[in-house]
């Protein structure tokens, strides 16, 4: 049989990820992409397309859903907002802004309050959380800078890594956003962020790197173009 796509083997290993705590390491890692190949191999067409697609915004009970696979016994996915707790439902935590977290430099103090809103992420059924928050507060009025955790990457760059593995140590997914320059959130679809390579890599870029080697399981594209390109059509 041919081999599946690539990015459908992704998807899978990442819902995998979900029933695995601290899967940080190559062979758990391995496992899990072995078993996504096994998983996607038996999808129809339209199966895979369902996976890569969802259902749209609040096309059920999340702010973003993947479709069950019933005959296979795959219970979907559920992507979940936001970078200070649960959103839009009863009995959770507003937690303090990751700015407000940022200015404690406090690493122990960071990955605690990622990791007590993995157990309420957990506890109301999300499988992904759409946090943290890592753009750069460059421009006083960008409208979400609170969401993020300053414009220092060196402190953003250690808030990323605690944040990630406090978040991902229940079996919850940390998805890092918005990859990368969504430093405005007025006109942000038809705005473009301009920058050179080495200042991509060593201010907007770095935190980033820190929560990809920290395990995060996903990244959250930006709304922005850079330097006149989508940046999730790049």
């Amino acid at each position: 049989m041919k081999s599946p796509p690539s990015f459908l083997v992704i998807v899978l290993t990442i819902a995998l990820y979900c029933n695995v705590v601290h899967c940080f390491n190559d062979a758990d890692w391995d496992a899990a992409s072995s078993r996504a190949r096994s998983f996607v191999s038996q999808l129809t067409l339209e199966e895979r397309v369902s996976l890569v697609t969802g259902l749209g915004w609040y096309g059920g009970k999340c702010v973003g859903n993947i479709a069950p696979i019933q005959r296979l016994n795959f219970k979907g996915l559920c992507l979940m907002d936001s970078p200070v707790g649960v959103r839009g439902t009863d009995f959770v935590t507003v937690f303090p802004s990751q700015m407000n977290a940022a200015m404690t430099w406090n690493r122990s103090l960071i990955y605690e309050r990622s990791a007590a809103m993995c157990r309420e992420f957990r506890g109301k059924g999300a499988h992904i959380a759409l946090a943290p928050m890592l753009n750069m507060a460059r421009a006083p009025a960008a409208g979400r800078n609170w969401e993020g955790f300053g414009a220092d990457p060196w402190l953003a760059g250690e808030a990323a890594v605690y944040s990630v593995q406090g978040l991902q140590s229940c079996g919850v997914i940390a998805t890092p956003k918005h990859w990368v320059g969504n430093e405005q959130e007025h006109f942000r679809t038809l705005q473009t962020t301009n920058m050179d390579d080495r200042t991509l890599h060593e201010v907007y870029g770095w935190p980033f790197l820190r929560a990809v080697q920290a395990g995060a399981a996903l990244v959250m594209g930006s709304y922005y173009q850079l330097n006149g390109t989508c940046a999730c059509e790049n």
